[in-house]
């Protein structure tokens, strides 16, 4: 008889773990859509909340009516001007490859600068006159069965910025609940971090927390910064349209796709239309932003948490490269929870001997 009872015990374990494993995968398939929204308002929230609260305070307004105000300011910042993008890019791209196709009829420029380089530049020059010679049109023949196709992969993948359209529509439905019920959910995290480690846990949740403070405000002043002096050598370049262009310079930025995605064409224009001293100009403020782009945000992040700059500078990158955009705010947040942890640990082993 004890045998069966064990063996009946066994059996109901089994069950008991397969129905929590189904209901587990069941749940996260079904919210999974979601997950990036939601932890993209978690670490908005977490660092606009000092923002809201000093807001409600000195207007003397109540929660909800701040809530509303943030939640048009969060639609401002990110909603609007992604489905602007993403709008202008899907309305343009019919010309856009209609100009690929028939790029044999539009004036290749013959590239004067060239000649001026040291060396090889007149050689470097002639070669080019002789390919472009007759309009080009062997030029045109060997890569315009590839132009069409090139064109219309860049703009499917920069289309997917439409699926960030919609996860910045999640964030802000999200943050709008957490803003409204920002203390209770606080409550609850810090009771249920006490639960699971009494000693710890509640020195973890308020460690992560600011650490994502330091992050998020890290990425916008980084963000910020890369913006104006990008802006400021388009505008020095003569570039069209300068104002448009930083700011989206600004939200490329803030989504960690960087400067390049607006430099690099521009530098191209100028080289384009012969503006070379410009065209070498931009390529120097292209490479200082993305050089400066790591260790500012770094440097940002170490004074906001108080944390080693090599461990920030480590999460920064790991981070991204491990799990892509919200791995900027993963990976030092994680980095400096171990990090905290371990520190605590020894110290504590150290004071017991």
């Amino acid at each position: 008889m004890p045998q069966e009872k064990n063996t009946y015990d066994l059996l109901k374990l089994i069950i008991n773990i397969l129905v929590i494993g189904i209901l587990i995968i069941v749940t996260f398939n079904v919210v999974e859509p979601f997950l990036f929204g939601f932890f993209w308002a978690v670490m908005v929230v977490i660092a606009t909340w000092p923002l809201m609260i000093k807001i409600q305070h000195k207007f003397a307004l109540n929660r909800f009516t701040v809530v509303c105000l943030m939640t048009l300011l969060l639609s401002l910042v990110f909603v609007i001007p992604f489905s602007i993008i993403v709008y202008s890019i899907t309305k343009n791209s019919t010309y856009l490859i209609d100009w690929a196709k028939n790029i044999s009829h539009n004036q290749i420029p013959e590239l004067n600068w060239l000649s001026s380089m040291p060396v090889i530049g007149n050689e470097l020059h002639q070669k080019w006159l002789v390919l472009i010679n007759n309009d080009g049109s062997e030029i045109i023949k060997n890569i315009q069965p590839y132009i069409g196709t090139i064109i219309s992969w860049i703009i499917k993948q920069v289309a997917n910025l439409s699926v960030l359209v919609f996860h910045c529509g999640v964030m802000i439905v999200f943050s709008a609940l957490l803003f409204y019920q920002g203390e209770n959910v606080a409550k609850y995290i810090l009771l249920l971090a006490a639960r699971v480690s009494s000693n710890h846990g509640v020195y973890a949740v308020t460690l992560a927390g600011q650490a994502i403070r330091a992050v998020a405000l890290g990425v916008v002043v980084t963000a910020l910064a890369q913006a104006l002096l990008g802006g400021l050598s388009l505008a020095i370049t003569n570039i069209p349209y300068p104002g448009i262009l930083t700011l989206i310079i600004f939200i490329f930025c803030v989504a960690q796709l960087g400067p390049l995605l607006i430099l690099v064409p521009s530098i191209i224009w100028l080289f384009y239309n012969d503006n070379i001293i410009s065209g070498i100009v931009l390529i120097i403020v292209a490479i200082l932003l993305t050089t400066i782009d790591s260790v500012m945000r770094a440097a940002l992040i170490k004074r906001g948490a108080d944390l080693p700059f090599l461990l920030i500078l480590c999460g920064v990158i790991g981070g991204i490269i491990g799990f892509g955009v919200m791995g900027l705010f993963v990976g030092p947040v994680v980095l400096a929870l171990s990090y905290k942890l371990i520190n605590a640990w020894i110290a504590e082993q150290n004071s017991d001997n």
